[in-house]
């Protein structure tokens, strides 16, 4: 899933949500129920596409719920905030979900763990993201200031784009292989 991502046909994406929920009831896995919320969410941006409001609005609210769910039964675990916080960033900013990922960036980067450089460019760029989401240009600008002394060859491009990036080794390595195996 992660190399291909999730599904775009509908069928196969409902059929691969509900078996992450399965999954996730027969196991407790943290993951599992992240990654079912993730595919709720990306269901719901189906049916915006199509303006069905009413189920639009129905998968948003179920997707949202079980990651939070997910983010308070963890709220100790960086891994399954940063998790929170990978979707969050990435929300338009008429979401509202960028104080979410304000504070999810900030237990992060405060958290007695040591990340790659790679990944805390990451945790970097999220945070940055949702300055700019909920308005707090300033601090925004200076964030990616630092973003980019640290990361000169970071493209424009990347910086400009609002979709989420695609999931790399440093993501699959230290954040989501430890939770799946339920390591601390």
């Amino acid at each position: 899933m992660l190399q291909h991502s999730f599904p775009v046909n509908r069928a196969e994406l409902q059929a691969l949500t509900e078996a992450l929920w399965t999954e996730y009831q027969q196991q407790q896995n943290i993951t599992s129920l992240i990654f079912y919320a993730y595919g709720t969410l990306r269901l719901a941006e189906q049916f915006t596409a199509e303006n069905d409001v009413v189920r639009a609005a129905e998968y948003a609210r179920t997707g949202f719920f079980y990651l939070d769910e997910a983010a308070e039964r963890y709220e100790n675990d960086p891994r399954v905030r940063y998790l929170r916080a990978r979707v969050d960033a990435f929300l338009p900013a008429a979401s509202g979900r960028c104080v979410i990922a304000l504070n999810d960036t900030q237990f992060i980067l405060d958290a007695a763990v040591t990340y790659q450089s790679a990944m805390l460019s990451k945790i970097i760029y999220m945070r940055y993201r949702a300055l700019k989401n909920c308005r707090q240009f300033k601090q925004a600008a200076a964030l990616l200031t630092r973003l980019k002394q640290q990361n000169p060859s970071l493209s424009s491009v990347v910086l400009t784009s609002d979709a989420a990036p695609e999931w790399d080794s440093s993501e699959t390595t230290q954040i989501l292989l430890p939770l799946a195996r339920g390591k601390e």
